[in-house]
């Protein structure tokens, strides 16, 4: 369900969006994750194409973002990586793009 995205097709991968994820999204591979109560979808246009930065490995993962909710921690972002696998993090750990970003251009 996690499988490798092609980079040129990164606007059909399946999200959620305008409603917060259910677990049924999750098996289904709609969201990366449910929370029971107490968050509010991001209003946000998805999917997004994103670089998630960790600065303390000082790395750049580009991924594409499926999911986004505001929690009681801040916002939440659900993406799914192009080489496989899936990821959660806050929001002020990527940078987004409605584009691929000139720097992974094809």
């Amino acid at each position: 369900m996690w499988e490798k995205i092609e980079i040129e097709n990164w606007k059909n991968v399946p999200f959620t969006s305008g409603r917060s994820a259910t677990e049924k999204d999750v098996e289904e591979g709609r969201a990366v994750f449910h929370i029971t109560s107490g968050s509010e979808p991001y209003e946000m246009e998805l999917p997004l194409f994103a670089i998630q930065i960790d600065s303390e490995k000082n790395t750049r993962i580009p991924c594409i973002v499926i999911q986004m909710e505001n929690c009681s921690e801040g916002t939440a972002v659900g993406v799914r990586y192009l080489d496989g696998g899936n990821g959660v993090g806050m929001a002020n750990e990527f940078e987004f793009y409605n584009s691929v970003p000139e720097e992974l251009s094809l």
